[in-house]
């Protein structure tokens, strides 16, 4: 069965809530391909000793044949500069990659739509392709209260709770409600399909 789905993680904040919570595979169980931007994989692990950071990146190694690290032009000239500038901050680096690869010509396809896994920051407001209708923002708690009303885990607050007890403060802002009653269906509907092989 085709995915008719593509999941891109555009924001660390989902990264690090499910690393430190040990639910990273959760993005795993929808029939979707997952994308993560290679500037927000950077931000999410940069600093090793960072919460969760470590997790991420065993996490991603375990899974290439399932997680695509997306190149940018935004994170390659971030990279060059940071040569002569090892130090080099940029604050919304993440946001642009995202916007970047989101508005590939062919990064949706035929009937495929896309949802963008956030929590604080919204991408979807600097997203100019033509087919923006297709491309819902989602944040970790809605991605996982799918999943969890889908009967893919059990509980989305227990996630929350590993998280905090982790240490981690975890966003609970919620996008989905701002979606029209279709849209939300639609959704739901493409993370029922059962799972194909990669």
């Amino acid at each position: 069965m085709p995915r008719d789905l593509k999941l891109f993680v555009v924001d660390t904040g989902p990264l690090i809530t499910l690393a430190v919570a040990r639910s990273l595979d959760y993005l795993l169980l929808v029939n979707a391909d997952l994308i993560i931007p290679d500037a927000v994989l950077h931000e999410a692990t940069r600093d090793a000793s960072r919460l969760g950071a470590q997790d991420i990146i065993e996490w991603v190694k375990a899974h290439r044949a399932r997680v695509e690290i997306a190149p940018t032009r935004a994170y390659q000239v971030f990279d060059a500069a940071r040569s002569v500038m090892p130090n080099l901050r940029e604050p919304d680096l993440g946001e642009r990659a995202a916007v970047e690869v989101i508005e590939e010509p062919d990064r949706l396809q035929g009937n495929e739509r896309g949802v963008l896994l956030c929590e604080e920051t919204a991408v979807l407001r600097r997203v100019v392709v033509r087919d923006r209708a297709r491309i819902v923002e989602l944040s970790t708690l809605d991605f996982l209260r799918i999943l969890e009303a889908e009967q893919r885990i059990q509980s989305a607050e227990q996630v929350f709770m590993l998280a905090a007890e982790a240490g981690r403060a975890a966003s609970r802002v919620t996008k989905l409600e701002s979606h029209e009653v279709a849209t939300r269906d639609a959704i739901s509907s493409l993370v029922r399909r059962p799972l194909t092989p990669p």
